[in-house]
């Protein structure tokens, strides 16, 4: 396993959950134990929890996390900035499709959260942006993860969420 893979997932599941123990005790159902095994690369995972792990991510993202983990073999400053480069070119691809006038903008809603919903963090919110290519089921999305005063700001306002993306989104998740 690539330690590319490693530091992108621990820096995903730190985004997204309030401590690695609540996301391998509650998605993987492992041990500490075998945590940290699985972290240094000691263990590998029963498919079903890779598929845990491949869930922290749209299909489009691990798309991304993949050619990381490829170019993190040939290029040294990958190798040693994975997360950076994961995040830098995941916001590119968003901000592409966002000028491209043919994505969708839209925050997560409530009913769409996991049933894993209380051990999420509660004080950010997903900006998800799709890519829709017009065929049945083809659709591409990154998410964003943005405070969750950011999408309280923007309703009371009454603020387009294109708009704002195009004049905010720099100040707030550039890397």
């Amino acid at each position: 396993m690539q330690e590319a893979l490693i530091q992108i997932v621990l820096y995903t599941i730190k985004e997204k959950y309030r401590t690695e123990k609540e996301f391998y005790s509650s998605q993987l159902s492992i041990s500490q134990d075998n945590w940290e095994r699985w972290k240094n690369n000691e263990i590998s995972l029963k498919t079903k929890d890779e598929q845990a792990i491949i869930n922290l991510f749209t299909d489009y993202e691990w798309m991304l996390v993949q050619k990381v983990i490829r170019n993190a073999t040939f290029f040294p400053e990958v190798e040693t900035h994975p997360v950076e480069e994961y995040l830098g070119i995941k916001f590119h691809v968003a901000k592409k499709w966002v000028s491209s006038g043919n994505a969708e903008l839209s925050f997560q809603q409530d009913n769409e959260k996991e049933a894993t919903d209380q051990y999420r963090k509660k004080n950010m919110t997903i900006l998800k942006i799709d890519m829709n290519y017009d065929f049945w089921s083809y659709k591409d999305r990154v998410e964003l993860s943005l405070p969750g005063i950011i999408q309280q700001q923007i309703e009371t306002e009454k603020q387009d969420l294109l708009e704002w993306f195009k004049e905010n989104i720099e100040d707030h998740y550039a890397r």
